[in-house]
């Protein structure tokens, strides 16, 4: 995804600049030459601090471009804010500041930080995209929407009907990321849009079998009455991950439709084998527990919660089960 941008920009960043030297030379063309010098005489006396008096001087585009490449997001980010403080509606230096203040963003842990980047990424982005649709249409825009759309994601639920929306355009426009389907699949499940949901996912697992995709897609099968379809996935999701936490993941999704099959043989099954691999799991105690409830075996099921809670004294449900007269 990096080199594609890399190149892509540096392709538009020669047309850019061609186009802004043949602005100027119109605009020295047609202004009078003594008016000017009277302008920048008055600028010299009433502003030194101005541009011509010493302000800092924009990195040029294509030294900052080789700063993206080397992904410097915070020389990236410090040079962008720094020219477009003389040029604000330059839509090259709105496009670094958004894509810097992006992938910066996803370098950290979840935060404010990370959250006041994430909307500095998107107000950079639509903010470039409209100045190059006004001005020189040189951006790459399908690249920049997907990851305006990603941004959107980062955002959270509330967000998503933006992923869609930006992630859709990208794809109009000519650019499918190679996870463009699976940011889509989730939105889209978010939003409460099964068919387009169900499609992007399929679309997805035809590019990847990575256990995570598997499991969320397995997950909206799941809530979308198709669980048969869900358990193949999570079978095939564990049968080749090797991380132990989607693989809990996975046997507790199993779990649950196995139990609403009232086959409670096979989810305690799956409930003993994720104890198996991690016996320190509260949730998988909680679950038996649940389980023996429902069974009609209130002894085996408070003895699970009890395990639960000397495990993770903070299981929340644990603790509300063992209150709750059986």
């Amino acid at each position: 995804m990096m080199e594609s941008f890399s190149r892509t920009l540096d392709t538009y960043t020669g047309s850019y600049v061609a186009r802004r030297r043949r602005r100027r030379l119109l605009v020295v063309a047609l202004a009078s030459l003594v008016l000017l010098a009277i302008v920048g005489v008055g600028v010299l006396l009433v502003r030194p601090d101005g541009p011509l008096g010493g302000a800092s001087k924009p990195m040029p585009k294509r030294e900052l471009l080789a700063k993206f490449q080397a992904h410097d997001w915070d020389t990236v980010l410090a040079a962008s804010e720094t020219a477009l403080a003389s040029f604000p509606l330059d839509p090259f230096y709105l496009g670094m500041k958004g894509l810097s203040s992006f992938y910066k963003a996803i370098e950290l842990p979840e935060g404010e930080e990370r959250t006041v980047l994430i909307d500095q990424a998107v107000a950079a982005l639509r903010k470039a995209l409209v100045a190059d649709e006004r001005t020189s249409r040189v951006l790459p825009r399908a690249e920049f929407e997907y990851v305006l759309g990603k941004a959107y994601f980062c955002k959270g639920a509330a967000y998503y009907d933006g992923a869609v929306k930006w992630l859709e355009s990208s794809i109009q426009d000519g650019y499918l990321g190679p996870d463009s389907r699976e940011y889509l699949a989730v939105a889209y499940a978010g939003i409460g849009d099964r068919a387009a949901a169900i499609r992007n996912f399929e679309a997805a697992l035809q590019r990847s079998r990575a256990d995570l995709l598997l499991l969320a897609a397995a997950r909206a099968y799941k809530d979308y009455g198709q669980a048969d379809r869900a358990e193949s996935l999570l079978l095939e999701a564990l049968a080749t991950s090797q991380d132990a936490l989607a693989r809990e993941k996975c046997r507790y999704a199993l779990a649950d439709i196995y139990g609403e099959r009232s086959e409670d043989a096979k989810a305690e099954e799956q409930l003993m084998l994720a104890l198996k691999e991690n016996a320190e799991s509260a949730e998988a105690h909680y679950r038996l527990g649940l389980l023996y409830q429902k069974r009609g075996d209130p002894v085996r099921a408070r003895a699970e919660w009890r395990r639960a809670v000397a495990i993770d004294p903070m299981h929340t449900a644990s603790r509300q089960k063992l209150t709750e007269k059986l």
